[in-house]
């Protein structure tokens, strides 16, 4: 009995193969584990020496098993590629002022004109903090979501700013690894460095002065005003009255404009998901406070909302109601959901692509693209080229004796000797250099013919508009052949 049911079970058993055989042999493909090729390179996997990667070339510079599209560490020095300079010279690593020469080579390695040999401290600061920090930075640089590497290094750069006396420090090693491609971008991060720089000391201006706010384009200075309003609204206070002016001892330098940006950041730290209440504050403000301001607000938005809900079909096609937002509101959200994906995916045009074709309305998703390109432009431009204070445009507004307005002005000169009479509608003031200038004038205080000269004579570029962005501002906008006297006067 157990050979007859031993033969009967067996039976049983072919005879279903059989049968399941028959009835799929026409979709059947059979392979063998040694025919797959997962990254369709043209190299099977048991022999591709990156089975997830395209590489038909099949490079490998130090010859172990893995090609060098996948290996971490090209050249085995112990320095990881993200981080090394010359990731196929086991010699060298190291090249912290971008001269293209290795320190092993280099005979003066901060680039300051003393040779190291004769120098007390021949290296930089974002040198010597990297050598410190060597690990950390490693195990944030080799992650491969973009969202977490980021995450990774705001949490890493918060505990160095704790660790360093000098923030500034800090800074100065996020611009040195975002110039070598191990952190996307600084701006992120300088976020962080900002909110633990105001946490150990909660003052937000002495925080900013002597600060540099081109560092990781104004950054560092978003962080500090998001850290004061969130503790303002932790600690259960009313909201401070004072805020339109908590930035004006940075008027005069390019920092003022950083700082107005930041109290955008700020606003929604404290108002959380009521972005509405936000927006009425910076509305509230001159007409290019509130351009900076609500730059700030929206940015900060969107990056709330991306992070706590994640990017989806319905999460990002409903960030920015234009039945809720003014046009021009609504076209500034749009475009810092597109600032925002650059960060998450590691600017990355293609990437970020795919998400703003995601919005459902048409508009939205325009703007979301331009948003994506203009802050991968910028980065790349910052990457290549830092601003520097003498480069950078400052905001400097006039404000107005006896009015609650101002004359917004525009321009990397420096004004000075402002006068403005409201009788008679003529404004002077001073240029210290020949840099384009672009005003921004209520329009009760301008007549429909304006006479714009500087030392007498009329710009060679000059332009003007009436009603900018819907609103009862007219701009003024040259470019001076010289420094000297401006002298803006109504024509009958």
């Amino acid at each position: 009995m157990i050979n007859k049911f031993g033969i009967i079970a067996i039976s049983s058993i072919l005879i279903i193969s059989i049968s399941l055989v028959l009835i799929n042999s026409e979709d059947i493909l059979i392979t063998t584990p040694t025919d797959l090729d997962v990254d369709k390179d043209n190299v099977v996997d048991t022999t591709d020496n990156c089975p997830k990667i395209k590489n038909s070339d099949q490079r490998n510079f130090d010859n172990d098993s893995q090609g060098n599209l996948c290996d971490i560490d090209d050249d085995n020095d112990g320095i990881i590629d993200a981080i090394d300079a010359f990731d196929t010279n086991p010699a060298e690593w190291a090249d912290f002022d971008f001269d293209g020469i290795g320190d092993t080579q280099d005979p003066d390695d901060d680039d300051d004109g003393i040779i190291d040999v004769k120098d007390n401290d021949p290296t930089l600061t974002s040198e010597d903090m990297t050598i410190k920090y060597l690990q950390n930075i490693q195990d944030c640089a080799i992650m491969e979501n973009g969202t977490s590497r980021l995450l990774c290094y705001s949490q890493f750069f918060g505990k160095v700013t704790e660790n360093e006396k000098n923030n500034s420090d800090a800074l100065q090693l996020s611009i040195a690894l975002s110039k070598i491609g191990a952190i996307d971008d600084c701006h992120f991060v300088a976020h962080e460095i900002g909110h633990v720089s105001f946490e150990e000391n909660p003052n937000v201006i002495a925080n900013l002065m002597g600060m540099d706010g081109s560092m990781c384009r104004g950054g560092y200075f978003h962080g500090v005003l998001a850290s004061y309003f969130h503790d303002v609204g932790e600690s259960g206070e009313s909201f401070p009255s004072n805020y339109k002016t908590i930035c004006d001892e940075l008027i005069g330098s390019s920092n003022y404009q950083d700082c107005i940006h930041g109290l955008g950041h700020g606003l929604v730290h404290y108002f959380g998901d009521d972005v509405n209440s936000s927006v009425e504050l910076c509305h509230d403000m001159s007409f290019y406070q509130n351009r900076l301001c609500m730059k700030g607000v929206m940015m900060q938005y969107t990056d709330n909302m991306l992070t706590r809900l994640g990017i989806s079909k319905d999460t990002i096609s409903n960030l920015c109601v234009p039945s809720e937002l003014d046009s021009i509101d609504f076209q500034e959200c749009s475009m810092s959901i597109g600032t925002t994906l650059a960060f998450f995916t590691n600017h990355d045009f293609d990437e970020g692509e795919k998400s703003c074709e995601l919005i459902d309305n048409d508009d939205a998703r325009k703007f979301c693209l331009d948003g994506l390109r203009l802050e991968i432009e910028d980065s790349e431009k910052y990457e290549k080229t830092p601003l520097t204070q003498e480069k950078r445009e400052k905001y400097q507004p006039q404000f107005i004796e006896g009015s609650s307005k101002s004359i917004d002005i525009r321009s990397p000169a420096i004004v000075s000797d402002f006068e403005f009479n409201p009788q008679i509608g003529i404004i002077i003031f001073q240029i210290d250099r020949p840099q384009y200038v672009t005003l921004y004038i209520p329009n009760e205080f301008v007549t429909p013919k304006m006479a714009v000269t500087v030392n007498g004579q009329i710009p060679s570029q000059l332009d003007a508009k009436n009603n900018v962005l819907g609103e009862d501002i007219s701009m003024i906008t040259f470019v001076p052949n010289n420094a000297g006297t401006v002298m803006i006067t109504p024509m009958s």
